[in-house]
């Protein structure tokens, strides 16, 4: 078995290098939102106006709208009529399937939690994680699924019937923005094989190592969860129960998180503690 050299003690999990969301480099065109909705809202139409090659002036005239107005529109600091969002979708291009997400962003903008049902429309946490400049994973009972081989996704999808995460697309597009925080107990054996089992563990030290942290055998397990954090925005918790997804607008909740983090193991601690897993397969 190849073994990467070993990291250093007082490294930490590698955080993103994104540049922060914003507009432009301006302070005054920072997309400062008071809420998901209205952050996700003001991204879109910003994003149509620059893609359509609108100045806020430009725009501000077409619409009929003050120029300050506009600008307050496309930073999140003033939430759009439904009058108006239908203005800006036709002057904007915005295509007729996106229009009533943007509608429903505006009449809801005010409300914190989002609670996503299956069948209950479109789901909204891919557009929610595009906001993510960085994406935490607490993990408590499983290997997070970007993180997991094929026979260990199978393993779960035949135990849970869930299997989110098998599209090869969102496990890249989950990876590059992600680190995850794990509990031992998660390197389990989700009835596997015991070679499929230590091909799992394998693939977390060869490939994922830098971006992965295990909590010592002490900390008590917690429900699993993530914490995205977004630029110029209090940090997001994401939990899923059963079939629903719970999205949390909780600086409280987050701190905990945080809290939390500061009982992770070290870089070479977690390298020495999965190794001993893989050991002891043999």
């Amino acid at each position: 078995m190849v073994i990467p050299p070993p990291l250093s003690e007082h490294e930490s999990i590698p955080r993103n290098n994104a540049m922060p969301a914003t507009t432009t480099t301006q302070d005054h065109d920072v997309v400062r939102a008071k809420t998901l909705r209205g952050l996700l809202l003001a991204r879109e139409l910003d994003g149509a106006r620059r893609a359509r090659g609108f100045t806020t002036r430009a725009l501000a005239a077409a619409i009929s709208m003050s120029p300050a107005m506009v600008n307050r529109v496309m930073t999140g600091r003033r939430v759009p009529t439904a009058l108006e969002v239908g203005g800006l979708c036709a002057l904007l291009d915005v295509p007729a399937g996106r229009r009533p997400t943007l509608y429903e962003w505006a009449r809801t903008a005010e409300l914190t939690e989002w609670i996503i049902r299956p069948g209950g429309g479109k789901n909204p946490l891919r557009d929610i994680e595009g906001l993510a400049d960085e994406i935490t994973w607490f993990e408590p009972g499983l290997i997070p699924g970007p993180l997991r081989t094929a026979e260990y996704d199978r393993a779960v999808e035949h135990a849970t019937g869930a299997n989110p995460h098998s599209d090869p697309a969102v496990r890249a597009a989950a990876l590059r923005n992600s680190r995850f925080l794990i509990h031992p107990r998660a390197l389990g054996n989700p009835g596997l094989p015991e070679r499929d089992h230590r091909a799992q563990l394998l693939h977390l030290f060869r490939d994922h190592l830098p971006g992965i942290r295990l909590f010592p055998d002490t900390v008590v397990t917690w429900p699993g969860c993530r914490v995205l954090d977004v630029a110029h925005f209090p940090p997001v918790v994401h939990l899923t129960h059963h079939d629903t997804d719970i999205v949390l607008e909780n600086q409280g909740r987050a701190a905990h998180l945080r809290q939390l983090e500061g009982m992770a193991l070290s870089a070479g601690e977690t390298r020495e503690a999965l190794l001993r897993q893989i050991q002891a397969c043999r």
